[in-house]
C-alpha cells in the first residue's frame, strides 16, 4: 500500500506511458515496403470495369483511369491491351453504348485464372 498521493503516482506514470507511445510509434519503428503486383491485377481491375457496364453502371470518373490500365495490362498482354484500349475508346465516344461494348470486350478478353487451393503450410 502507498502513501503517496494519487496526484502524484498519476503524474510519474503519465510521462513514462507517453515517452513509451511515442518511442513505439517512431518513424524508425516503421519500415516501408513494396509490395510487387502482378500484372494481372489491372487484368482484373478493367475486366470488373467491364462487368459493371455490361450490367449498366454509369461512366464515371474512373474513365480517367482506362489509359492506366491498358499500358499495366500492355507489359504482360498485349492482345487484351488492344481489346481493352479499343472498347475503352468506344465507350468514350459513346458512353451509351458501354452494355454493347463491355459485353463484347469481356468475350474477347482471356479467362481469368482459376485460384489455387491453399496448400497445408499456408493454412493457419
Amino acid at each position: 500500500m502507498s502513501f503517496a498521493p494519487a496526484f502524484l503516482l498519476k503524474s510519474t506514470w503519465l510521462p513514462l506511458l507517453l515517452a513509451i507511445a511515442l518511442v513505439g510509434c517512431s518513424q524508425t519503428s516503421q519500415k516501408e515496403r513494396s509490395i510487387p503486383l502482378k500484372g494481372s491485377v489491372s487484368l482484373n481491375e478493367a475486366r470488373t470495369l467491364l462487368q459493371n457496364y455490361s450490367k449498366g453502371a454509369p461512366l464515371t470518373s474512373e474513365a480517367e483511369s482506362f489509359d492506366s490500365l491498358v499500358e499495366g495490362v500492355r507489359k504482360d498482354n498485349p492482345e487484351a491491351a488492344d481489346t481493352l484500349a479499343e472498347a475503352f475508346k468506344k465507350i468514350r465516344e459513346n458512353p451509351g453504348s458501354r452494355a454493347k461494348v463491355a459485353k463484347e470486350a469481356l468475350a474477347k478478353l482471356p479467362e481469368p485464372p482459376k485460384p489455387e487451393p491453399a496448400t497445408e503450410a499456408e493454412t493457419p
